[in-house]
């Protein structure tokens, strides 16, 4: 049986909070105080027994009525498994998601929260690791200008934008915290191991974000639980596994969002929890918790509506650098003096319902999280935010760079609610 109508009309009601637009930036911000990505980690460090004996504190834990532990210790071990892509669906297309497939326990569990800002999955999965906001940890976007590197930096593959060698950055002495302000939780004494595609192992970017835990790759699916299983039956029963998923939101950035991808991903991962199930004794597939999240949902993308700034001279004379953040929420940094010539050249080429923030207005109303921030973050940012409505996208190509050979069909990283709000499904293994 599926969720009854007083149900769905509470699921609605509170997703469609989480989006109500703040008051001075006409935009949705991220529920950092409990309702967003990053405060799952901090309720899971809570039902494991640890506390952060040093500053920055973490973000608050999970609002009460959404801690799957409710406020207890964990009977046995957490499995945080993010499904990248996995949104929470606007009502259009929730019916068609559950028609075409998508698993009824997790429907029915389904809570929604926010992931964070930007709404992608380089800076989604650093909140998860370290427990903190953007706004601390720095990781800002997909693409970032580090201003102690001086380049713009394509985060995920940690090199210069445009150099096509991955790790350019991440020299003999290169360490975490030259990118990300905040230490791991592993590193703050959290027992994990890292479970992720074994074609991410030794990476910069994987080792900044699971500095301090176990890394357990995986090839395939049945890879996977087979991998899952071994860590569960093999651990101490007192650590968390942080496990990733990814196929989903590679078969949308190609294709586009849908419902059937969202159901198939989703009976997919299913199975495996099912496979990992059969594998471990039901006493500890009993205990073991397992919170099944998204880091951003899907919006589409038309070639025929994309911004391309490199084609753009009226906009690209006024920047001091190439633009950052990502294709639905770019980040400009204006030259010297002409911040307002670039305020009109925006006003003129951008599609209507596209939104210009003030980036300063943006870090004081929380958009990247609260304070404490990161000393880097106003350079990292730049003087401007630019939010752009699907299926417009931001692109820049570096002079000389070769023809894209592709258009990304699926596009993430602004604020519209299906970019923004994300599923938290928990349970017992037993039960997913």
């Amino acid at each position: 049986m599926g969720a009854g109508p007083a149900e769905d009309g509470w699921r609605r009601l509170s997703a469609t909070a989480l989006t109500a637009p703040d008051r001075s930036l006409g935009v949705p911000v991220p529920a950092y105080w409990g309702r967003s990505l990053p405060n799952i980690t901090t309720s899971v460090i809570s039902a494991l027994g640890h506390e952060a004996r040093e500053e920055p504190a973490y973000l608050p834990p999970l609002e009460a009525d959404l801690d799957p532990f409710s406020g207890r210790r964990a009977e046995g071990p957490i499995v945080v498994l993010l499904v990248d892509g996995l949104g929470w669906p606007d009502p259009t297309r929730a019916s068609e998601r559950v028609a075409a497939g998508f698993p009824e326990p997790w429907n029915e569990r389904a809570r929604p929260i926010t992931s964070v800002f930007p709404t992608t999955t380089t800076v989604a999965l650093t909140s998860l690791t370290t427990a903190e906001p953007p706004s601390r940890h720095g990781v800002v976007g997909h693409r970032i200008y580090l201003p102690g590197f001086g380049v713009v930096a394509e985060i995920l593959r940690m090199s210069p934008n445009g150099v096509g060698s991955p790790d350019a950055l991440a020299g003999p002495a290169w360490e975490p915290a030259m990118v990300s302000g905040s230490p791991t939780v592993f590193r703050r004494g959290v027992p994990a191991v890292a479970l992720t595609r074994e074609k991410f192992e030794a990476t910069a970017f994987t080792r900044m974000l699971y500095d301090g835990a176990k890394f357990v790759g995986f090839g395939t699916a049945s890879d996977f639980a087979l991998r899952l299983a071994e860590v569960l039956r093999h651990g101490d029963g007192n650590g968390v596994i942080f496990a990733y998923w990814d196929d989903l939101d590679a078969v949308q950035h190609v294709h586009g969002p849908s419902a059937e991808f969202d159901a198939f991903e989703a009976q997919h991962v299913r199975q495996i929890l099912a496979a990992t199930r059969r594998r471990v004794t039901p006493e500890l597939a009993r205990r073991t918790t397992v919170l099944v999240t998204g880091d951003h949902g899907q919006v589409p993308a038309d070639l025929a509506s994309e911004i391309a700034i490199d084609r753009r001279p009226e906009i690209l004379g006024h920047l001091a650098r190439p633009p950052t953040g990502d294709r639905r929420a770019g980040f400009l940094a204006a030259r010297p003096g002409h911040l307002a010539e670039l305020l009109v050249a925006l006003g003129k080429e951008l599609p209507p319902g596209h939104r210009v923030i003030p980036m300063p207005l943006a870090l004081e109303n929380g958009l990247f999280g609260p304070p404490p921030f990161h000393p880097e973050i106003r350079e990292r940012v730049g003087d401007l935010l630019v939010l752009v409505p699907s299926p417009a996208s931001l692109t820049y190509r570096l002079p000389g760079a070769l023809p894209r050979t592709r258009f990304l069909k699926g596009a993430h990283g602004g604020l519209d609610p299906a970019e923004l709000v994300i599923p938290l499904i928990a349970g017992a293994l037993s039960e997913l």
